[in-house]
């Protein structure tokens, strides 16, 4: 079943490098010619994008950061479940994406590197 954003969590991406998901299978003959055909008829996005979170104030007993890997870890189990979010491009409606969490640095402002894959 899939999770709604944290709501301790800010969704202020920035630095967003986009693509698309492959989409096409290719099958060659014996004769040598090949044909590409689509796997599914709407191409599904990727974005790799940046994420600022606080590690210094505690709200509900966490800091923003902390809140973050509590959700990633225990809410959608290190992102094999998928997350409902604002769509990236478009900015309107809701579009569901797989979460990967990349890595992190910072001390007090922790900046975050995300992937997230339209489902």
């Amino acid at each position: 079943m899939a999770q709604y954003w944290n709501g301790h969590v800010n969704t202020k991406f920035y630095g967003q490098d986009g693509g698309y998901k492959e989409n096409t299978e290719s099958v060659e003959f014996k004769s040598g010619r090949s044909i590409e055909y689509l796997k599914n008829s709407t191409p599904k996005r990727t974005h790799s994008l940046n994420l600022r979170c606080n590690d210094s104030i505690k709200i509900d007993g966490r800091t923003e950061f902390e809140w973050l890997l509590y959700w990633y870890e225990n809410t959608i189990k290190s992102g094999t479940i998928p997350v409902y979010l604002t769509d990236i491009v478009t900015h309107t409606g809701y579009t569901l994406y797989r979460v990967k969490i990349e890595g992190w640095n910072g001390q007090k402002t922790k900046e975050i590197s995300l992937t997230l894959e339209e489902i």
